[in-house]
């Protein structure tokens, strides 16, 4: 089987797909693999390094705004060029898109050449580029019962997101917390706000470790990219770092306070991890929101929108949690009912029907 895989702009979006073709190459390791995205974004890079060949082409956003649009308009006819012949050069028996505006010239050109089309969707509420697409996809992966009101029904399939089938795979670094000074042994809550961190939580987070209960140890992972500066000492229970190996402490720790964006969610549920989500306000479509709402009403995890977050407010509820062992297991056994670890076995099943079928 030969697969065109479309994925690009975000994290969200590119480790889902790196994730199906890992699961895929070790499940069927003759499959040919090709991965298409923008040239002047992360994907050109976290591809090639993952081992996987690319093809990059120049596309600009779809913004607002009359210049942009029209400046969107033009990047897309000559990537629509770009794709035609990498089809044909290609020619693969599939294409799998994750979303995101590179996805559109490549799935236009995949059905001019009568090419299945498969999409992939994370979050609850559904892209702009993939609502555009819906209705040439051949199938649509979804991760939430609510994208079956977003897009055509009958196409939707809700099976979950293939970064949970890698991430199951996950085991938790011991040494990582023994380097940090800390004991793999003793409960730990980390704090993850995404991997260029936020400085409004932050803030928030730093003056809540004067109100944590002595019985854990913590684990801050500030970001690469934050620019608050914790009054906090890195010492004693805590520490704070730039970055952890996020699956990793996810196996690992007794609770976790994240983000709400679609991978990690994805790792939340295939790893059954007790969490606090603290969605981000500064996503398309308020997404987070979203995902972190449909878990919390399915008893998966405790939700904390960041307008109504204060240092007490959080300190409260981690204590709370810590304190309360068989509360953590209720949300890590529905976390894992949520969580569709499978994702990437169906998504396979669903490319090898339309290829034979």
């Amino acid at each position: 089987m030969k697969v065109l895989i479309a994925a690009g702009g975000t994290g969200g979006h590119i480790v889902p797909a790196v994730s199906l073709a890992d699961i895929l190459m070790k499940e069927k390791p003759e499959t040919q693999i090709m991965f298409f995205g923008s040239s002047n974004r992360m994907e050109a890079t976290v591809i090639p390094e993952a081992g996987y060949r690319f093809y990059g082409t120049e596309m600009s956003g779809m913004n607002a705004g009359i210049s942009a649009k029209l400046k969107s308009a033009v990047s897309l006819v000559k990537a629509q060029r770009g794709c035609t012949q990498l089809l044909k050069n290609f020619r693969p028996d599939i294409v799998v898109a994750f979303g995101n505006y590179i996805s559109v010239p490549i799935v236009n050109a995949a059905k001019k050449q009568h090419i299945p089309v498969i999409l992939h969707e994370q979050n609850s509420f559904a892209g702009k580029a993939n609502r555009f697409l819906a209705s040439k996809a051949d199938r649509i992966v979804c991760c939430y019962d609510s994208n079956l009101e977003q897009m055509p029904k009958d196409k939707c399939l809700v099976y979950g997101n293939p970064a949970a089938t890698k991430a199951k795979e996950a085991q938790f670094d011991r040494q990582e917390v023994i380097d940090m000074g800390l004991d793999p042994d003793q409960p730990f809550v980390v704090f993850m706000m995404g991997s260029l961190g936020s400085s409004s939580v932050s803030e928030i987070i730093d003056e809540a470790c004067g109100l944590f209960d002595e019985g854990f140890q913590i684990i801050i992972a500030a970001g690469k990219d934050n620019d608050y500066h914790f009054k906090t000492p890195s010492e004693g229970r805590v520490r704070i770092v730039p970055f952890v190996n996020g699956r990793s402490m996810l196996k690992g720790c007794s609770l976790a306070v994240t983000r709400a964006g679609a991978t990690t969610m994805a790792e939340i549920g295939a790893l059954g991890t007790a969490a606090v989500l603290i969605p981000s306000p500064n996503v398309a479509n308020n997404h987070q929101v979203y995902n972190a709402r449909e878990l919390a009403d399915e008893g998966g995890a405790v939700m904390i929108e960041e307008k109504d977050l204060s240092a007490r407010v959080l300190a409260d509820t981690v204590n709370r949690l810590m304190k309360d062992e068989e509360e953590r297991r209720k949300l890590s056994g529905n976390a894992v009912k949520a969580g569709k670890a499978d994702a990437a076995y169906r998504m396979i099943d669903v490319m090898e029907e339309l290829c034979h079928g």
